[in-house]
């Protein structure tokens, strides 16, 4: 299979051009000009330079392309709408008719839980529960998984692509530059605490385990029209999440605990100062960070199971070591 990975030099696209690599496909990375690509560099990729956002970029690298691997996207939680719009929406829309326009014939799109919306209460997302159509205003993320989404089914409907997309959860593993630097600011900073109560189930997938069952994909007919959540099976609470994080970093874990309406409240007032000071850095807590963190998720992966042996056995506590470890090597 020849395929390209846009977003290849993040941290879920790396991941996904080490399990195309290891299952012998030939594979090309899409890179920004300004990308860091000295890991890509040392396992011999091959690196193709184009942009999302430009689509001429984009045509010359899917010539030939059996399978397009679409994760690029902002992976913050943070920002003006317009940023999330350009790259995770009309890049979106880029990537399809690029893909659509060469032929190709597998379009794998990388979305998320984040699509169900912030649903508070325990309830069991499958993949039929509704999108939130109608997020938070200041829930530039959903809003960008959403409307991305529906570009791809959209395509897929009208035969222009033929698509499968993935909804993982908390995504942990090495090389991860989002959630262990907000992990652990959590954890240093005087004013952490846990967002309510703690014992909240927060759904967390490994990165190889998830890569790997996402390059299976592309070549697994059934797939073909299907999205699949991605969890791991074990259940792990916010405490034992932050937990890990702390035992990881040498540091002592969170025991306070604050009212999720008062973490919303001071989360948003770090937003508006940092948006104000014209900060390009994430406030160590937004509020996205703190309704993932807060809320009790719950997630059915019982689709992926059947059609594609998911079994969620990746260690939560080892996948998080190692991407501390990561992140300290690499400053």
């Amino acid at each position: 299979m020849k395929a390209l990975v846009t977003g290849a030099s993040g941290f879920i696209g790396s991941h996904i051009v080490d399990q195309l690599q290891a299952a012998g496909h030939d594979v090309t990375a899409l890179v920004r000009p300004t990308s860091d690509v000295r890991y890509l560099d040392s396992i011999g990729a091959r690196l193709a330079v184009g942009d999302v956002t430009d689509p001429e970029s984009l045509r010359a690298a899917v010539v030939g392309m059996d399978s397009v691997f679409h994760t690029a996207a902002v992976v913050g939680t943070y920002g003006r709408w317009d940023h999330f719009r350009e790259v995770g929406v009309r890049g979106t829309k880029n990537v399809i008719d690029a893909a659509a326009g060469a032929g190709v014939s597998r379009f794998i799109h990388l979305g998320s839980i984040a699509v169900y919306g912030t649903r508070p209460k325990g309830e069991l997302f499958n993949e039929d529960t509704p999108f939130d159509d109608h997020p938070e205003r200041w829930n530039h993320y959903v809003r960008e998984k959403v409307w991305s989404e529906k570009l791809v089914w959209k395509a897929h409907t009208d035969g222009k692509i033929r698509a499968t997309s993935f909804r993982p959860a908390v995504v942990l593993g090495p090389r991860d530059r989002n959630a262990v630097p907000r992990a652990l600011s959590i954890i240093r900073s005087p004013l952490g605490g846990l967002a309510g109560t703690g014992s909240n189930r927060v759904p967390s997938v490994v990165v190889e385990e998830m890569a790997a069952t996402i390059v299976a994909s592309a070549e697994n007919e059934i797939t073909a029209g299907k999205a699949y959540n991605l969890a791991g099976a074990a259940p792990i609470t916010q405490f034992e999440f932050m937990s890990h994080f702390a035992t990881a970093a040498g540091l002592k874990p969170l025991t306070r605990k604050v009212p999720l309406p008062v973490a919303m409240t001071i989360a948003a007032v770090l937003e508006n100062a940092y948006l104000l000071a014209r900060r390009k850095e994430e406030p160590f807590l937004t509020r996205i960070a703190a309704v993932v963190a807060g809320y009790d998720y719950n997630i059915d992966c019982t689709r992926a199971a059947a059609d594609l042996g998911w079994e969620g056995k990746g260690d939560y506590g080892d996948a998080i070591r190692r991407s501390v470890e990561w992140a300290e090597a690499h400053g």
